[in-house]
């Protein structure tokens, strides 16, 4: 549709290529990719196609051609072990795997023990060379296509366990679009800078296709390097006007030299995920005015569950990602029992609506909803007397103290604000008097140490006192998953071994 409504429009830039494709190219390309899926590599409706490789704008077109022919797309992080993408190919069972030219070696062993073909981009060694059949390949036209067929099948990190591959739809992202559109200010001149690895929904799901979808443009980064993007939303000739990014990221930028005399007036909505962002933070883009949207969500949930309007600031310095999407419906539930709590108490975020995922691959129903329908998170949250959601940690994550629920998020969101604390995380550790009690693993800002007795004081008057760390290590960084956030298990397990 863009195609013939914005035909010379850009839709698709590349940073570090210096590429870029109207919505015709993009169309005609994503035609004749569609061809060579089809008639080529004989793939069929309902196929997956596995895809392996560095963000490019190649991406997107490989995914629209897969949408055309009715093939799932599998993009596969990278950032997992060997081993651990043989389970997802596996898993995924393929009858393709698509890859760039930094990844051929990877892809050759995925290809080989699946005894599926490689198509490769950047003329790396394959069965096939992308562009060269896409140069010779006749163009297929847009297909129509039922809402409740596959797109993508996106797989979790799987950091309690074997991941599982969430399922998208047409459905899913036609109401993923809509729900944005009413929060994140999207249009046909918006223009997403995009470093967030495109095998994640946050980079490929969450803001990118609800601006491909009302024909904005999308520009992407190899990777996230926070010097090229203070200069692509200093320098830009098209105005940066959406960015969807960890806090890390933003922090990341933020100590840049010249981001204090940034103008980023342009930027209509930043959407802070992933983790709870501190006030701070929050506010030092604020000043340079931005307009910050702090989110909450993930793979299987639409992806956006929670968002923030833009105009609500003075909630997201407390530490609150808002209210569901217009068409998404939240519940706060007892973990153990499914009954509805009262919400000022917290519970269980339950979710129920037409853009979450409809299962997992291969997988019963009731893996992914309950009986009435509602998608079951494991995440706690409270909402305030405004009827504002604010998240608290994992359920698995919470610990008792003296019979008490802790929530690791809640404290991290007030303890991170001492000023010699550059991060931090919370977790349970047995004790003898209380049952469990909080040990804080600290990441010192660089000079400083802080003492437990000083965390103490700092978070006394925002936190009940069973909530307060009874003990403290100082580290020099805390472990990450796979998708960078920190894992609290790693740092039970350093704990338990008494490497903490």
């Amino acid at each position: 549709m863009q195609a013939k409504r914005l035909p010379n429009v850009v839709a698709l830039t590349d940073h570090d290529r210096d590429v870029a494709y109207t919505w015709a190219e993009l169309d005609w390309r994503v035609g004749k990719v569609a061809t060579v899926l089809q008639d080529l590599f004989t793939l069929s409706h309902g196929d997956r196609v596995v895809l392996i490789c560095e963000n490019d704008p190649r991406v997107f077109e490989l995914q629209f051609a897969c949408m055309r022919v009715g093939v799932v797309l599998v993009p596969l992080n990278w950032r997992l072990a060997l081993p651990e993408l043989h389970t997802i190919v596996a898993d995924a069972s393929p009858s393709l795997v698509v890859h760039d030219e930094t990844w051929v070696d990877v892809a050759a062993e995925l290809a080989d023990k699946a005894n599926v073909p490689k198509l490769a981009w950047d003329h790396a060694k394959a069965d096939a060379d992308y562009e060269e059949l896409l140069a010779s390949a006749h163009y297929l036209p847009p297909q129509r296509h039922l809402l409740e067929e596959r797109t993508h099948i996106l797989y979790t990190s799987g950091t309690t366990g074997l991941p599982k591959g969430a399922i998208s739809t047409h459905g899913t992202l036609l109401w993923q679009s809509i729900n944005l559109s009413h929060l994140s200010r999207m249009d046909a001149s918006a223009h997403m800078l995009n470093p967030l690895p495109l095998f994640h929904a946050g980079g490929l799901l969450t803001q990118a296709m609800p601006i491909l979808q009302y024909g904005g443009q999308i520009t992407t980064m190899r990777r996230f390097q926070p010097e090229a993007m203070l200069a692509k939303l200093r320098d830009s000739v098209v105005p940066v006007t959406h960015l969807s990014m960890i806090p890390m990221m933003y922090a990341d930028i933020a100590s840049q030299p010249g981001f204090g005399e940034l103008d980023l007036s342009a930027l209509r909505c930043a959407i802070v995920a992933g983790a709870v962002a501190s006030p701070e933070l929050l506010e030092q883009w604020a000043q340079r005015g931005a307009s910050m949207q702090p989110q909450y969500g993930g793979t299987e949930m639409g992806p956006c569950a929670l968002a923030l309007d833009v105009a609500r600031l003075d909630k997201a310095k407390l530490g609150s990602q808002g209210l569901p999407p217009v068409h998404t419906e939240l519940r706060l539930v007892d973990p153990n029992t499914g009954n509805v709590t009262d919400p000022r108490l917290g519970g269980e975020i339950v979710l129920r609506g037409p853009s979450i995922t409809p299962g997992y691959w291969g997988r019963p129903l009731d893996e992914a909803r309950d009986e009435d329908g509602w998608f079951h998170t494991g995440d706690i949250a409270w909402q305030d007397e405004d009827g504002y959601y604010y998240f608290s940690g994992r359920a698995k994550e919470m610990y008792k103290s003296g019979g008490e629920n802790v929530h690791p998020a809640e404290v991290e969101l007030v303890l991170v604000n001492h000023p010699d604390i550059a991060e931090l995380a919370v977790i349970g550790v047995p004790d003898e008097k209380w049952g469990e009690v909080g040990l804080a693993v600290v990441v010192p800002v660089e000079g400083h140490a802080p003492t437990l007795q000083s965390v103490q004081e700092f978070g006394v008057e925002r936190l009940a006192r069973y909530k307060l760390p009874a003990a403290m290590v100082l580290v020099e960084e805390l472990t990450r998953n796979v998708t960078g956030k920190v894992s609290r298990s790693e740092l039970r397990d350093l704990y338990v071994r008494g490497e903490l």
